[in-house]
């Protein structure tokens, strides 16, 4: 005689049924959730001073190219951005996302560990526009800097008392709207990072005008930075209508430059 289930038996085999419906339609919609959400989130948490546009793939796996808003309301557009987030170090209150950009030329894909605590980032490199000075510094607006920045760090640390580790940017081909000059030059910027103090010191690495300077980002003091600059030897003249809207010569041919927030 064949055995048969009881009504019991059916309903409890039913409600396993049902789980496993719900949890793989959970677990479906997650998987596939798309990258234009993330876009969302970005814009509305930055209030559309960042935005992830051209969104495609999932949250998991994407692409979108990001861009910031400047003071004008135009967007300042990076490079095409990829990412892949792991599901795994979710549950364990961590998101970890490795990336990569279109265009440019990584070694090593950058990853970031974004937990409660802090933001972690190893092989960081962001590619800039030159541009995006004048949107940190607004005194550094009327002179329209141009140029790229690239940003390259083994690894930074962000926490809510500041950033600690190294970081290097090359600003390469930089130019002025001040100058009919172009490019100027390029030039090294040294960023050395102890938690509630952030070092900067500036250096000319090639280009007609020669630019030094150091200054530091501190919570009490704000921004300070002071640097020279001059002409190359074999320029001299050619850069006299730019060293002009500097500040007073502190020594001939050399103007002092002083920049505080």
């Amino acid at each position: 005689m064949r055995p048969t289930l009881n009504s019991g038996s059916r309903k409890k085999s039913g409600w396993r049924v049902y789980v496993l419906f719900t949890l793989a339609l959970v677990v479906t919609l997650l998987v596939t959730l798309p990258a234009t959400l993330l876009a969302k989130i970005a814009e509305q948490g930055s209030k559309g001073q960042f935005v992830l546009a051209n969104a495609s793939g999932t949250v998991w796996q994407g692409s979108a190219t990001p861009a910031m808003r400047n003071r004008s309301g135009k967007l300042i557009a990076l490079e095409k951005l990829h990412w892949n987030i792991g599901v795994l170090p979710l549950f364990t209150g961590k998101i970890v996302a490795s990336m990569h950009w279109d265009n440019v030329a990584q070694v090593q894909p950058m990853e970031a560990t974004v937990s409660m605590e802090r933001i972690q980032l190893r092989n960081a490199f962001v590619p800039l526009q030159a541009g995006i000075l004048g949107e940190l510094l607004p005194m550094l607006q009327p002179v329209q800097l141009s140029g790229q920045l690239l940003l390259r760090s083994d690894q930074l640390i962000f926490v809510n008392s500041g950033m600690t580790g190294n970081a290097v940017a090359e600003w390469l081909n930089a130019g002025s709207v001040l100058s009919s000059v172009n490019p100027l030059g390029s030039y090294r910027i040294n960023l050395v990072g102890t938690g509630e103090r952030l070092d900067i010191a500036l250096a000319t690495t090639a280009g007609m005008l020669l630019l030094e300077g150091n200054g530091s980002v501190t919570q009490g003091s704000g921004f300070k930075f002071q640097a020279t600059a001059r002409a190359a030897a074999d320029s001299a003249g050619r850069l006299d209508e730019l060293l002009n809207n500097f500040g007073p010569e502190s020594a001939p041919g050399v103007r002092s430059i002083n920049l505080a927030r």
